[in-house]
């Protein structure tokens, strides 16, 4: 299928846009910001009860498709079908991770859901009594989620700007601008809304992509053949062993996507903002269990596309031909060298990429501004004295600051290159040991604020080294080979200088820095579980601390005495007043 492909690129042009391509991005923004300046004037002079839960009063369906899209961003839209293409399809097995969705939902979401509260960190604050845990949790998930928006600003516009003529920094500030100003200004419901359109057009984006695909090869068996010859398709790729230094294998996968999941639908912020804002419970169980099947549809058409990628480019891969310098910018190219003879489908895909970005940064912003005034600025009393609008004027400046600081860091990505490996690190090395300190507050009540404390830090700092580390010796993923032999004879292939650093090459205790990335959120959480409920119990366990039962999940609560069977024990071991001033 190499016929008529890379005449403009093999001779050093880019894709161009047409009248076309702008109409249909141009439009995907307008009414991505329509939405928002309709919440805008629908809801002015409203409280924080507007502008951060929707007024309690949304349903299923919307919510869902928000809570898919605040963690499907434009990285899965392009890495998806890199993964596939330079790594094959056992990334597909992430779908398995899934599974831990209905536990969020039958353990997790009715608890807080009850709780009523808008920032899900208030509840370490009420169970360990002290704001430490709750600043501690707060302030890291705020971090992760700056650097997290600044590589969803980033990485798809550079990987647009290395094969087509749209610039890096029109990218940049109009994902962070249109993101942060509708978020701003509309809430929580422009938020939910922008989600479902952005979602819709993400959809639509992939759907063209390899329809088209298959459609040049005759439908979708061609294309698995081709994939199976080259160990990207097939049985034989499924490698099922548990080998935490293997970069892939299935029972890795679903460990890393268990861990990643629950972590996400049980106790982040984003998430738990979500449920509290729904008109009942009902609602809240149908929300999370609607984003299964759009999830796997989601990861099947990434890997899908990785294949009909792989198929369209068999003999001369892009990468090995220079004519592109990473793997993530494999799918913009293939949407260049051969969508762009149809008017309006460049357009539609990086609307589509776009989207995958909008929806996590809006998602992002609301959620940050939600933590920021509810664990700082209500508890300050200039603050808190305002009327409720005037709050909620405080939070839209609050969300813009947000969005306006994630666009700054995008473009100080662009200067440090290590920027990005070090958002990723702290993105996945962060969500273990979150999970950890709410399972210890959930269901352990003997732990206590020490306990929890060093449950987040050390989870994180632990994750963070094996991060950090296995950057710092060189490794790097190594691809499976692509062939070359069919490329055109004025490309110049050249082997690469250095082949990349194995696992296998290095030596204890070195060698541990080759844990999979798909295990630093096990890691994280393993390690902040046995610190948390070790320093608890060396430090006195929950002694001066009276837990209050309703803090206590119903499975463990009969571990809890009530409050009035403490107070009559006290009083049984009490001496009488009159008997004890005799002494």
């Amino acid at each position: 299928m190499l016929d008529g492909v890379f005449e403009s690129f093999s001779h050093g042009t880019r894709g161009t846009f047409t009248w076309p391509d702008y109409l249909v991005f141009g439009g995907m923004l307008l009414s991505s910001l329509a939405i928002g300046i309709f919440y805008a004037i629908k809801s002015r002079n409203k409280a924080n009860d507007e502008f951060l839960l929707g007024s309690r009063s949304l349903t299923c369906f919307p919510v869902s498709i928000s809570l898919l899209a605040s963690y499907i961003s434009a990285i899965l839209v392009l890495g998806g079908p890199a993964e596939a293409y330079y790594h094959g399809v056992q990334w597909w097995v992430i779908c398995a991770g899934q599974i831990a969705l209905p536990v969020a939902a039958v353990v997790f979401m009715p608890f807080f859901y009850n709780l009523g509260l808008t920032s899900v960190y208030e509840y370490l604050e009420m169970r360990y009594g002290t704001r430490w845990v709750r600043c501690t949790a707060s302030g890291m998930y705020v971090v992760q989620m700056i650097l997290y928006q600044a590589v969803v600003i980033y990485a798809p516009a550079l990987a647009l700007a290395s094969v087509t003529d749209f610039p890096l920094w029109v990218s940049v500030i109009t994902v962070g601008l249109i993101a942060s100003v509708y978020t701003a200004i509309g809430g929580m419901k422009a938020v939910i809304w922008t989600d479902v359109l952005q979602l819709f057009i993400l959809i639509v984006g992939l759907f063209a992509v390899v329809i088209k695909g298959l459609m040049d090869f005759g439908g979708f068996e061609p294309v698995w053949e081709i994939g199976r010859k080259y160990d990207r398709a097939g049985s034989q790729i499924f490698t099922y062993g548990y080998i935490p230094y293997q970069r892939h294998t299935v029972p890795n996968i679903i460990v890393g996507a268990i861990v990643g999941k629950l972590s996400q639908y049980a106790c982040t912020q984003t998430t738990v903002q979500r449920y509290a804002s729904m008109k009942n419970l009902k609602h809240s169980y149908m929300a999370i269990f609607l984003v299964i099947p759009f999830f796997i549809l989601l990861i099947s058409l990434t890997m899908v596309a990785g294949l009909v990628l792989f198929a369209t480019y068999e003999g001369c891969d892009p990468l090995a031909a220079g004519l592109i310098t990473k793997k993530d910018q494999i799918l913009p190219f293939y949407v260049m060298d051969r969508l762009s003879a149809y008017p309006g489908l460049p357009g539609l895909f990086v609307a589509c990429i776009f989207s995958g970005a909008l929806s996590t940064i809006s998602s992002g912003v609301n959620s940050q501004a939600a933590v920021t005034w509810e664990d700082v600025f209500s508890k300050i009393p200039f603050f808190a004295r305002l009327s409720l609008s005037a709050q909620a004027g405080v939070t839209k400046c609050i969300a813009l600051a947000y969005g306006i600081l994630a666009l700054g860091l995008a473009f100080l990505a662009g200067s440090m290159g290590g920027v990005l490996q070090a958002a990723i690190a702290v993105t996945s090395s962060v969500a273990g040991p979150l999970l950890a300190v709410f399972i210890m507050a959930l269901f352990m009540p003997f732990t206590n604020a020490k306990g929890a404390c060093m449950c987040l830090l050390l989870g994180t700092g632990v994750a963070l080294g094996f991060s950090f580390g296995a950057t710092a010796v060189g490794l790097k993923p190594e691809l499976l080979p692509s062939p070359t032999d069919a490329c055109p004879s004025n490309l110049n292939i050249t082997a690469p200088a250095t082949p990349p650093v194995r696992v296998s090459d290095l030596e204890y205790p070195t060698k541990f820095l080759g844990l999979s990335y798909t295990q630093m959120g096990p890691l994280g959480l393993v390690v902040g579980l046995v610190f948390g409920v070790l320093i608890s119990l060396l430090t006195g366990r929950s002694r001066g601390h009276r837990v209050d039962p309703k803090l206590i999940h119903p499975w463990v609560r009969w571990s809890v005495p009530r409050p009035e069977e403490v107070a009559m024990r006290v009083k049984e071991h009490s001496y009488d007043n009159k008997i004890s001033t005799q002494f």
